[in-house]
């Protein structure tokens, strides 16, 4: 007979529930920390200070080694590099990685199976899905190595920060640590082993106030969590006059808007960190003490900005991420072809670390509105706007074709028709006068499935 755990886990008391999310982080611990994860992290740290020419070494030496395996035990590989006329000894370093085509999320759904290596250990693998933000989830296959590394370059990230393993931390993520039926507190619990409180997200719109309390009675040395959910606890914090200091907040997973981001510290009283990744563990970006925008760890991944998947792109130019992770022999991806759009910066960073910098203007293409004449329209512009209307308490812009305009408004008991004119105004100064701008007044917005937030659903294609 096969055990529901997680109907258990539902009906159990708050302290037993508490020692189950205290043993997955006794397993996460094993997986994920330990002798293994310090020595190497004190072997990334020194990577980040690789030159570049030392840095490009790294990789080429890496990314041989994968494509051999790749080529020896991955099926679809295999039959590409074959189909190519491709031997493991043609592709020498990043530079010859244009030989390989892109990897799309079709392809990965539709070659699944193709994709895993016959010659790793079955029992030592983790399954994991995409969050299903733009769609159905897509399941993944991660060797243990990966999930090491990952948590790595994590950490070396916070360390930057001055957060070390073992500090006590909260996190406001798409957590189901709490029965949803839940009408009382607590409302988040405490992974023992690793010093962590996970907070619900399933009920902090209803119960802000308990949230924050329970944040200055734990007196976290740093918070990591969605940007959305986190700006909820600030906006109240700033209605009430609250300060709760911390070393560091962390965000991700999400696009942190510039309002966002100083809320958050100034309520927090400390600097952001916003970091990017992905599930499919190739590409992972991380901010430094100079927060002028997000150095691409080149030691996890090999990335690539891409114009409609043909040529990298030029300095100033929007373009689509390809990414090549170095570290998951489970489930190789090489050349995937994300859903995400950057810009390179054109300048060094003054931290003297040679791993390039995104600017901060990464988002989804189906974050991105388009103008009846064919204009993209940046998340960013459109959300600037509307964070000015200081009756507006939460928004979404929704796009299904390329003449009209939807957004939905949460609306302060202050908000006057005078607001509704404003905003279509100055959505017509940036769409024109021919985008049909029509307001929907609701009483809440839906998050996804994984608990986030999207404050623009383009169902329009704006292509890169």
């Amino acid at each position: 007979m096969k055990f529901d755990l997680n109907k258990i886990y539902q009906h159990m008391p708050v302290f037993i529930q508490n020692l189950g999310v205290s043993y997955y982080g006794l397993k996460l611990y094993r997986r994920e920390y330990g002798k293994k994860f310090r020595a190497m992290l004190e072997e990334f740290e020194k990577q980040q200070w690789y030159s570049y020419d030392e840095l490009r070494e790294y990789q080429n030496r890496l990314l041989r080694k994968l494509i051999k395996h790749c080529y020896d035990n991955v099926p679809y590989y295999n039959q590409v590099m074959r189909g190519r006329k491709l031997k493991p000894e043609d592709i020498k370093g990043v530079d010859d990685l244009k030989k390989m085509p892109l990897l799309t999320r079709e392809t990965i759904k539709e070659h699944g199976d193709e994709l895993l290596a016959g010659n790793v250990n079955q029992k030592k693998l983790v399954i994991g899905y995409t969050s299903g933000t733009i769609g159905v989830p897509m399941k993944l296959v991660w060797d243990k190595r990966v999930c090491l590394v990952k948590n790595v370059v994590d950490w070396r990230q916070k360390s930057i920060a001055g957060i070390k393993p073992g500090d006590r931390m909260a996190f406001l993520y798409a957590s189901a640590v709490v029965p949803l039926n839940r009408r009382k507190p607590p409302f988040w619990r405490y992974n023992w082993i690793l010093n962590h409180l996970h907070f619900s997200n399933y009920h902090l719109l209803d119960n802000v106030e308990y949230y924050v309390n329970k944040l200055s009675a734990f007196k976290p040395k740093a918070i990591e969590g969605y940007p959305s959910l986190l700006y909820v606890l600030a906006r109240f914090m700033q209605s009430e006059n609250i300060v709760i200091p911390v070393q560091a907040v962390f965000t991700s997973s999400e696009t942190l808007m510039p309002h966002q981001r100083e809320a958050l510290e100034a309520v927090f009283d400390c600097k952001v960190f916003d970091f990017y990744g992905l599930a499919e563990r190739d590409v992972f970006a991380t901010e430094c003490e100079f927060h002028r925008g997000k150095h691409l760890n080149e030691d996890f991944g090999i990335t690539e900005v891409m114009v409609d998947g043909e040529r990298p792109t030029k300095a100033g130019e929007m373009g689509r991420i390809v990414a090549t992770g170095l570290h998951n022999y489970a489930m190789p991806l090489i050349r995937y072809q994300t859903t995400d759009v950057t810009m390179l910066a054109s300048s060094e960073c003054a931290c003297g670390r040679s791993f390039p910098l995104m600017e901060n203007v990464t988002a989804r293409d189906q974050d991105f509105l388009v103008t009846a004449d064919g204009r993209r329209i940046s998340p960013y512009i459109v959300v600037g706007i509307t964070r000015r209307f200081t009756n507006i308490r939460e928004h979404q812009f929704i796009q299904e074709d390329g003449n009209s305009l939807r957004i939905l408004i949460i609306r302060s008991d202050s908000y006057t028709d005078e607001d509704s004119r404003a905003l279509i105004e100055q959505m017509k100064n940036v769409f024109g006068e021919k985008m049909n701008i029509e307001l929907e007044f609701v009483s809440s917005i839906p998050r996804t499935k994984s608990g986030k937030f999207r404050a623009v659903i383009s169902k329009i294609s704006a292509e890169f």
